[in-house]
């Protein structure tokens, strides 16, 4: 394989990976907003099934962070591969360079 398509390859590669950073961040919005949300429900609106409503936002919104922040480590373990892949072929696509 010739070093073109291996830059091809490398910067596909970088797409999708940050294609899959965008999709953790979405994770994370997603359970703060429900974390907000129950918060809300809990402080302003009284009952015990407002309290639960509450409760169980919350509990979602945890789970989603909690799920977004295994798909953070396991994307910093990628871009970590990556890096070393570029390295090893001599590219630098990843490196910010202050020329």
């Amino acid at each position: 394989m010739d070093m073109n398509e291996t830059v091809k390859i490398l910067l596909a590669e970088e797409q999708t990976l940050l294609s899959r950073e965008r999709t953790m961040h979405s994770y994370m919005q997603t359970g703060l907003a429900f974390t907000s949300v129950g918060l809300v429900v809990m402080k302003f609106l009284v009952g015990a099934l407002y309290f639960c409503a509450g409760l169980l936002f919350i509990v979602l919104g945890a789970l989603l962070i909690v799920e977004a922040g295994k798909r953070y480590l396991r994307f910093r373990k990628a871009i970590a591969r990556l890096r070393e892949k570029e390295a090893q072929l001599g590219c630098d696509i990843g490196l910010i360079t202050g020329k």
